[in-house]
């Protein structure tokens, strides 16, 4: 039997601070390989900050995970990949993906959450300390407050992480009317053609009428720096003056290609742009003991991916962890020693997947630009004089 706890005192047997799609994925495995577990978890937002596109693999939700095969894992599932436990773990051998709004992931995992009992309250934790100071009991925290991590700097410092640079990256997400399709492997390569930076476009799930859609331009670094600071908190129009003359040209095409090519209607004012550095960058370590305390990383507080990579790596991590933290043989020291092991792992394969992807996309790039540059009206017209016979005018 646990102990008996003052009234004052908050009862969990484990705290996250980050109530993200990592943060609860990390309870929800925890619930899944202990029932008995009092998860505590601690996010700052309660509305949901972001709505962009996200490609959740489903490996993702297969490898180091605890399967059920109960009611609210069904729930979530469908929720999610519109299939059941059983097939995902065949379609996760095929490599199959889904694209899906961050909220959507959101609200399937929170209720996924809530159907386990697991407790979520919507306050700020600044510190390891003030977190230990609610829980004087606990000896496992997680830290699952994002890439830039508070608990993270606190418990490591400012030199906590390693950063590898490999991309500058200007991002377009906006509605479509409707439902929209992605252009084809091969209109997109005919478009790029025509850019002065290359693009890649992801394009979600109708609902309500609209479909979100993301296109990624992959810009040098003058064009990057040029652009003024912008991101999901304070984005730029598509009539921003101080984006360069070539990428607003390279947007304006693009987008004018999906309207040609799969008949997409924009949503009027309904496009936000902002800019972000793809690098590779990991926590020196991922878990440590301060003050009697076991603190665990988990998702991007612990290391970030790009090229989609990032919520995936998250989730197979936080499995791997939930595999650790329920092992009744396992002390505290033993269960840091072993988290932290799988690190040099995790790392090796993940930025391996990476440096691969972007040699990919730099062979890509020098294949387009091999081809000949013009605008995408001026080919339209080329084609359709062609059409029409020699002197057509």
């Amino acid at each position: 039997k646990k102990p008996l706890r003052k009234a004052t005192e908050m009862c969990a047997d484990i705290v996250i601070i980050g109530g993200g799609p990592v943060g609860l994925w990390s309870a929800i495995q925890l619930k899944k390989r202990d029932p008995a577990l009092d998860v505590q978890i601690y996010e700052r937002y309660e509305e949901y900050r972001r709505s962009h596109i996200l490609k959740l693999e489903h490996r993702a939700l297969m490898l180091y995970s605890k399967s059920v095969y109960d009611l609210p894992e069904a729930k979530f599932v469908a929720a999610v990949t519109g299939d059941n436990p059983a097939k995902i773990a065949k379609s996760a051998i095929d490599g199959e993906q889904v694209y899906i709004r961050t909220n959507d992931l959101e609200t399937a995992l929170k209720t996924y959450a809530h159907d386990l009992g697991i407790n979520i309250s919507y306050e700020k934790i600044d510190s390891p300390e003030e977190a230990e100071a609610r829980h004087p009991e606990c000896k496992n925290f997680i830290a699952a407050d994002g890439a830039h991590s508070t608990m993270r700097k606190a418990l490591m410092g400012e030199n906590a992480t390693k950063d590898y640079p490999l991309q500058y990256v200007v991002e377009i997400k906006y509605e479509a009317a409707g439902k929209a399709r992605p252009l084809t492997v091969a209109e997109n390569l005919k478009v790029n053609k025509y850019l002065s930076s290359m693009c890649f476009e992801y394009t979600g799930r109708e609902k309500d009428g609209k479909t979100p859609v993301t296109l990624r331009f992959f810009v040098d670094e003058k064009t990057y720096k040029s652009l003024p600071e912008a991101g999901f908190k304070n984005p730029l129009g598509l009539d921003n003056k101080d984006i360069p003359s070539d990428l607003a040209h390279d947007m304006a095409t693009y987008m004018q290609a999906r309207k040609d090519k799969a008949g997409e209607v924009y949503k009027q004012d309904s496009a936000k742009i902002s800019k972000l550095e793809l690098s590779l960058y990991r926590a020196r370590r991922f878990a440590v003991q301060k003050r009697g305390k076991n603190w665990f990383l988990a998702g991007d507080a612990a290391m970030g991916v790009p090229y989609f990579r990032s919520l995936n790596a998250g989730m197979i991590i936080a499995s791997q962890l939930a595999l650790i933290l329920t092992r009744p043989l396992l002390n505290g020291k033993a269960k840091i020693a072993a988290y932290n092991a799988v690190q040099p792992l995790d790392t090796a394969w993940e930025f391996t997947a990476a440096h691969g992807k972007n040699m990919a996309l730099n062979l890509y790039d020098t294949f387009r630009k091999a081809g000949a540059k013009m605008s995408w009206k001026a080919q339209k017209h080329r084609k359709n004089r062609s059409r029409k016979g020699p002197g057509a005018s």
